[in-house]
Parts: structure tokens; C-alpha cells; sequence
């Protein structure tokens, strides 16, 4: 049996959001001619066809034996917009990731090119998580890791040296100096080692920091956001200890946040909204045409594909939100800037967001025991499967490229997340107050030739960006 997790911009949905579709049932099913050698083919088929957002793509016939892997039968009929679908056969790990629950030494990397034109890479330190084997071995954001094991991170070996079980980085620090009348920031040649760091698993807590800022007599929230994961209550707690201290702006960091549940995302922007805006439109999600059909059919229901504005939540009682984004800052992130949109100011400040803009479900082949011919479990067999879009209340799907942020500015590395020092939060906290603060001023910063992230599993980094 194959389940619609209906789901929207983020990861999957909550399992009590299962609705059984019959008509995927049925194409399941049938599609299944006992040949072991193409039972994974078969999977990948009949779920494509069902829910794709893209299924006017995927033939109702193919002919499995001209594809040699289940990866080369997706890439046939992919749409070319898609840049988020892929077919993995390690189910557990990436559904285990989306809860934040991933083996890590606790270490966020953003990576780059040591300079133009080399092969060289370095690893700047993003974020270091609490209660990780990398935060209890001393290392802090902004370090700049060249080496790991001895061995010079390059363009060709990173990946490796990085996932590695046991690391020893060689690393150095980000200075700031001030050159024919700049601020300039940069990392010197001066060389350090760190102890010997074993990653183990973990489970890390979406909720990362919030504190309340006192500047110019206006009370300023801020809220460092891991990951919409399962933990609503915890998005719960975090926003009423925020309403206790009478906050009357918020700044909400997403730059490491990359999505997840559709749950905590509904609820998050529930208590983000503008008083009397319960039960008005959040999100509409589209689907294919004849998923959208069954599902309205099973729901008897036409606001099926619509979310709403839930009541009795805690509320900030916002006029306009302040966002830190970064090229990380993806799915669940951009849909609930999107969704905000409509309601209240929504000013962002960072970078470019990711662009994540269509809605994915994880699925797993349930249907079979027993292991493929390489003894890979079938159950571990799964397509991580874009399969609906979502619009404003405005009707705008305005993320599609990402979000160009309102305040362009480089992430420095230099300060904690959260400190009045860093670049990002200092803005903020001057367009908060309106007075110009001397910790707002910008840095030039010392990368170039951004190459991607490195550290958080998701799927969407981990898997696609290395598709």
C-alpha cells in the first residue's frame, strides 16, 4: 500500500496525515509482475506515476530492462524544473535525519575555494552544536579548517575527509584588521591542531537559543531555529517564553535551517501572524491534477489543499518580522516567509535563500521482505518525491529562485549566532531602533568561490546537492 503523506514545501508530513489513495493502491499493485531483478524499478515507477507533481512526465509502460540502476529510471522522465527528487536506498538514515537524529562530530561547515583558481578548500566552522563531541573538544564558529587527519582539504577529497569517524582538523582564525581605511576580516597563516574528535549519534534540539535584547528602550526577541522538526511543543514553549518578556519585535534566524514538518511549520506561522488573522488563508498546495481529484473526492472537503491560520496558539503580536537567511535557509523557511508575506513587513537580511519550492514526500518501498540482489533491504529502497507546489494567500509562488534578501550581508563567521557583534543581528537590531549602532557595520569577508554546505544530513544537501 502506498500512502499520500500530504506535505508542503518541507520534508514530509506527520504520519496522522496519512489519506490512503485507492487509485495508488491499485497502480502499486498491479504494477508488480514478480520479477525480482526489477522490483525496485517497479517501485520507483508506480509511485512516480501516481503522485509526481511532474507525473505528466512518467509513461503508464516502460520497459525496465533499459535502465540499469532505478536512479538512471527517475532521471527518464524527471522534469527539468526538478532539482529536488532522487531515489536513495538508505531510507532509515535520511528519515532518521529529518528528525535531526544523524550521526556528527556536531560541526556546520560552509565551504569555499582557499582562493581563485585553486583546488584547495577550506571549511569554515558555521556551527557548533551543544553537547557534541566538536563543542566538547573546543571548537568554535569561525574556525577555518584546511586539513583533516593532516591531509589539505581539496576540491576532490573533502567529501571523504569530512565524513570521516574520527577527525583531527588543522585550522586557523578569522581576524579582523583595518587596510587603506576598511574593515576588512581574514584568516591568517598561523596554524592550530585539534585534538582527536570521534563523531557519535546524535539527536540535536531545534531549538537552538532565544533571548530578549534591550536596545533604545525597545524590547527585541530572537530566535535561532535549527529545524521545523516533530517538536512543536518545543516551537511552543519557545514562543510563549518570548511573549512572557513582552517582546515588541522579533528577530527569527533561519540561516541554518533547511526545513521539515508541515505540522510545525502551520504552527510556527500560527503564532508569527498578525493579531486577528486567525483562520484566514495561509497556504494552497497543488498537486497533480489527478492526485488533487482523489484527494478532494477522500476529503470531501474543497479547502482540501488549503491551511489555514490556527487558533488558540500563543501569539508574538507582531506588526512586522525581521529574517536572517542565508543560501541554507530552504523549504519549510521559505514557504513560511512567503506565507507571511501577505499579513505583515517581512524584512530579510543575509543572503539569498536556497529556492526549495516544491513540497516532497520520503517514501519506501513497504510492500516487500526480503533484500535486492546487492542485499540491500527493499524497505530501505525509497524516493524522496516532489509532489506538490504551494501559493500565498496572495496567489504568488515567490521562491521558486529563492528570496533576494532586503539587506545583503556576508556572514563573517566571526561572532556567536545571537551576539549583538554579529553582523546579521546587529542590522536587525538597527532597523529595530532605528539608530545606527556602531556593531552594524559591515566587513568585507575573506571567501570567494562559495562551493556548498557540509555537516547537516538533510536530504536536500546531503543527497541532492550531490546528485
Amino acid at each position: 500500500m502506498v500512502a499520500a503523506l500530504l506535505a508542503t514545501g518541507c520534508d514530509y508530513a506527520e504520519k496522522d496525515d496519512v489519506i490512503v489513495s485507492r487509485r495508488a493502491k491499485e497502480a502499486y499493485e498491479e504494477a508488480y509482475n514478480n520479477n525480482d531483478k526489477y522490483l525496485v524499478w517497479e517501485f520507483i515507477h508506480s509511485v512516480s506515476y501516481v503522485y509526481y507533481l511532474w507525473n505528466n512526465n512518467v509513461p503508464a509502460n516502460i520497459d525496465y530492462s533499459l535502465y540499469e540502476t532505478p536512479q538512471d529510471l527517475f532521471e527518464s522522465f524527471r522534469h527539468r524544473d526538478d532539482r529536488f527528487s532522487v531515489v536513495i536506498n538508505n531510507y532509515t538514515e535520511a528519515n532518521e535525519s529529518l528528525d535531526n537524529i544523524y550521526e556528527s562530530d556536531g560541526i556546520n561547515y560552509e565551504l569555499y575555494l582557499e582562493k581563485q583558481g585553486s583546488d584547495n578548500v577550506v571549511a569554515t566552522v558555521e556551527y557548533v552544536y551543544d553537547g557534541t563531541p566538536a563543542k566538547e573538544a573546543g571548537i568554535k564558529r569561525g574556525y577555518v579548517i584546511h586539513k583533516v587527519n593532516g591531509t589539505q582539504l581539496t576540491t576532490s577529497n573533502y567529501n571523504e575527509l569530512l565524513k570521516q569517524k574520527t577527525c583531527t582538523y588543522t585550522y586557523s582564525t578569522i581576524s579582523v584588521k583595518e587596510q587603506h581605511g576598511e574593515t576588512i576580516t581574514e584568516y591568517g597563516d598561523e596554524l592550530h591542531e585539534s585534538p582527536a574528535i570521534t563523531k557519535r549519534h546524535l539527536t540535536i534540539d531545534p531549538i537552538l537559543k532565544t533571548s530578549v535584547t534591550v536596545k533604545d528602550g525597545r524590547r527585541i526577541g530572537y530566535f535561532l531555529f535549527d529545524s521545523f522538526t516533530l517538536d512543536t511543543k518545543g516551537v511552543i514553549d519557545a514562543i510563549e517564553s518570548l511573549e512572557a518578556q513582552q517582546i515588541e519585535d522579533l528577530v527569527l534566524d533561519l540561516r541554518i535551517n533547511t526545513g521539515g514538518y508541515i505540522n510545525t511549520l502551520d504552527t510556527l506561522a500560527a503564532m508569527l501572524v498578525p493579531d486577528g488573522h486567525e483562520g484566514d488563508l495561509f497556504m494552497t498546495d497543488t498537486y497533480n491534477q489527478a492526485l488533487a481529484a482523489e484527494l478532494r473526492q477522500e476529503s470531501n472537503d474543497p479547502n482540501f489543499n488549503k491551511r489555514f491560520f490556527a487558533s488558540g496558539l500563543p501569539n508574538l503580536h507582531l506588526s512586522r518580522i525581521f529574517i536572517l537567511t542565508s543560501n541554507n535557509t530552504a523549504s519549510s523557511s521559505e514557504q513560511l516567509i512567503s506565507g507571511l508575506m501577505p499579513y505583515m513587513p517581512v524584512t530579510l537580511i543575509g543572503d539569498r535563500t536556497y529556492g526549495k519550492f516544491t513540497g516532497n514526500l520520503l517514501l519506501n518501498d513497504v510492500a516487500h521482505e526480503g533484500s535486492d540482489p546487492d542485499g540491500i533491504p527493499y524497505s530501505e529502497w525509497a524516493v524522496y518525491l516532489s509532489v506538490m507546489q504551494c501559493n500565498n494567500a496572495n496567489g504568488e509562488m515567490n521562491f521558486a529562485n529563492g528570496f533576494t534578501p532586503d539587506y545583503k550581508i556576508p556572514d563573517i563567521y566571526r561572532h556567536e549566532l545571537g551576539d549583538e557583534q554579529e553582523p546579521l543581528f546587529a542590522k536587525a537590531l538597527e532597523l529595530c531602533t532605528g539608530s545606527l549602532a556602531k556593531s552594524a557595520k559591515t566587513y568585507r569577508t575573506p571567501f570567494q568561490d562559495y562551493i556548498g554546505h557540509y555537516g547537516k544530513p538533510s536530504i536536500k544537501y546531503s543527497l541532492i546537492v550531490n546528485r
